[in-house]
């Protein structure tokens, strides 16, 4: 029987008292024994009545003590469980055909919780793997738990206002009960948050079309932000949708478990990208898909600061030229040939495109006429220019620079403008962008990041983004941002750019909406890479089909990275679903719990007052009165953040519903008994 209204905090005089001892218990050991008492001493109808009498109240007072216990029972918390591959894609897959043939049940020592088959004859004795047809996997698990509601908040604020260690229960009334063990004494967290509600505890499954918008996954190192994640990733693995991950820490778990999902999803193994490791992964090219020329210039402005202002805009314009220059004379834009003449200057690639431009004119003998020029009457716009140079412009502006209505001739003109612009000034208004293209064509960077098709001592299959997503795959990026954060940031930036303009190209192409292919993108470490082109994927990729999970510690990394905590509040507002771990940083707590609401927690109070008079015959009175107030907290308290086991979590999902889970250590075997 519910004793509380799933709508309200489930106040009454009983529920204000549930957390006491069960003195029900010993009412019930009385009624035992006067029972058996009865039986022996009274002889007749009239003794086996009286006992049967005594016996069927001991039976209530045992219930009603079995009920007390049974919700003091979880208050110790629970140990970390563990789950297999097998057992997570069993557990898709049987949820997705609608059949429950799973529960969650100790196996072996009582420390170690895992799930197991109820029964083995809904799939025969072959168990499922992610390879073998069966209904589509249309829903997300986020672990086991329950749905957190105002009567839960109640029961924490009574706990957290009492003592906890009476109410709690001897192992040996736990192991009676068949629940695995408690938290034990050393570790973290306060085990009561998880208790109060671990009698309602079921899987925490929620459809994907509930769940747009974007997944934020926040918590403090080793709270368990890596468990989820991975978890996520790997169900998105055998859902069969093309994964990117960007991982700026290489975590080497975190690519192991990817690795062993794509073996059990009987996919392809997944492409790798790693700086430290150019020799076991691939080529990745963030400028080799494209509509437009101008998105190469946007994805590589894309890793400036985001307050970089007209500096910004004006190396914006810089790189435009220079692609549009590559372009013209038929070479292929890279980081690398970008590199080389912002540093090195436009005279070579100016120098190629009026000749390109001269023979298009049918101008065959224009070095024969340059050289005939007055070379006395060039200046040339820097000392190391040369005269031949100045003096062809000269040339091509006098002769084929006169056809305006030439498409050709902007992209000549937008070059000899940066040609003829004062050196010094330009090297200090490109300053922000050079340093930048240097980290991202450094050392192996600049073969493993701006390929060469035909080179002939590198067979690295070159990949985009846009060809991993097209055919279905799966994207591993470690950035080794340990020991080189700032190169970390910067490749995880463009290949962000990237994937936006690729969200674009597929609006462009109609390809948007609920019938779009779904590709799932998972940034850990998000504070690393985070920018201007991120926060567009976020809000405007869902309609592509891009669904973001990002992970995070603190709301204050976010504001360092992208310069105030105003601009950090405007990228999470983006996330429409948040799972919050462990959080210690007050920051992070209060947007944690803005997000999850309030709710009205009620208090008791009594006072019993007496007085009596001096006369011989003295008149007493008596009163008690008793009240009960409410007062509107966090559904969640901030400080109760801070206090969470480590893999333990609150989710707000699915439009504002809030739940209180734990999440399963992933793992390839199962620890031995």
């Amino acid at each position: 029987m519910k004793w509380t209204d799933d709508s309200s905090s489930g106040v009454s005089s009983n529920r204000l008292c549930s957390w006491r001892p069960a003195w029900e218990g010993m009412s019930a050991i009385a009624g035992v024994a006067g029972s058996l008492t009865t039986a022996m001493v009274v002889p007749g109808t009239f003794g086996v009545a009286v006992s049967c009498a005594l016996g069927l109240f001991a039976m209530a007072r045992a219930v009603e003590a079995g009920v007390t216990l049974a919700k003091r029972v979880p208050l110790a918390g629970f140990a970390p469980m563990f789950i297999n591959y097998q057992m997570l894609v069993n557990l898709l897959k049987s949820k997705a055909s609608g059949k429950k043939n799973f529960k969650i049940k100790p196996i072996g020592p009582a420390w170690l919780e895992r799930y197991d088959m109820a029964s083995k004859a809904f799939m025969g004795e072959m168990i499922l793997d992610a390879r073998r047809e069966g209904p589509k996997i249309d829903s997300l698990w986020l672990g086991r738990g329950f749905q957190w509601l105002p009567r839960h908040a109640q029961a924490l604020y009574e706990l957290t206002n009492s003592p906890i260690d009476p109410v709690r229960l001897p192992k040996k009334v736990r192991k009676v009960c068949r629940m695995p063990n408690a938290l034990r004494s050393g570790d973290i967290g306060n085990p009561i948050l998880h208790g109060v509600g671990a009698h309602e505890e079921d899987d925490l499954l929620r459809p994907l079309s509930s769940l747009g918008g974007g997944t934020l996954i926040v918590g403090t190192t080793q709270a368990g932000k890596g468990v989820m994640l991975t978890s996520l990733i790997a169900q998105a693995i055998f859902r069969g949708e093309p994964v990117i991950i960007i991982d700026p820490k290489s975590s080497k778990r975190l690519r192991g478990a990817i690795w062993h999902a794509a073996k059990m999803a009987g996919r392809a193994m997944p492409l790798e990208f790693h700086p430290a490791f150019p020799e076991r992964g691939v080529r990745l090219d963030p400028l080799g898909a494209w509509t437009r020329p101008t998105e190469l210039a946007t994805r590589i402005a894309a890793v400036l600061p985001p307050d970089s202002g007209a500096f910004g805009n004006f190396a914006w314009m810089a790189v435009n030229v220079a692609v549009e220059g590559l372009f013209y004379v038929t070479e292929r834009p890279s980081l690398l040939s970008l590199r080389k003449i912002l540093e090195g200057g436009i005279d070579r690639l100016l120098s190629k495109a009026l000749a390109i431009s001269f023979a298009k004119a049918g101008i065959d003998n224009w070095a024969q006429q340059v050289d005939a020029m007055d070379k006395r009457q060039i200046i040339p716009p820097a000392s190391t220019t040369s005269v031949e140079l100045t003096a062809a412009v000269q040339l091509w502006e006098h002769t084929v620079g006169k056809d305006v209505d030439d498409p050709g001739n902007a992209v000549i003109g937008g070059m000899i403008a940066v040609f003829r612009h004062n050196r010094e000034h330009y090297a200090k208004i490109t300053a922000s962008l050079q340093p930048i293209l240097s980290m991202l064509t450094a050392g192996t960077l600049a073969k493993s990041f701006s390929p060469d098709p035909f080179d002939p001592d590198d067979d690295r299959p070159i990949v985009t983004v846009e060809r991993v997503v097209e055919a279905g795959d799966i994207l591993y990026l470690g950035l080794d941002a340990l020991p080189d954060s700032t190169v970390a940031g910067a490749l995880g930036s463009i290949i962000l750019a990237d994937l936006t303009a690729y969200a674009g190209k597929r609006y462009n192409r109609g390809e948007s909406g609920t019938d779009v292919g779904r590709v799932s993108l998972f940034v850990d470490e998000t504070a690393n890479v985070i920018n201007i082109p991120m926060i567009e994927l976020l809000n405007k990729g869902l309609e592509a089909g891009i669904q973001v999970t990002a992970a995070m510690q603190t709301v204050s990394d976010l504001a360092a990275r992208l310069g105030s905590e105003t601009r950090a509040r405007m990228a999470l507002g983006n996330f429409n679903n948040l799972i919050a771990l462990r959080s210690k940083d007050r920051v992070t707590q209060d947007f944690i719990c803005e997000t999850f609401g309030k709710t009205t927690v009620w208090s008791t109070s009594a006072a019993l007052s007496s007085s009596a008079d001096g006369s011989p015959l003295p008149d007493f009175r008596a009163s008690v009165t008793r009240s009960i107030s409410g007062t509107r907290i966090e559904i969640v308290p901030p400080d109760m953040l801070g206090k969470l086991p480590n893999t333990e979590f609150f989710a707000s999902v699915s439009g504002g519903r809030l739940y209180k889970g734990r999440i399963p250590i992933l793992v390839e075997e199962l620890p031995n008994d």
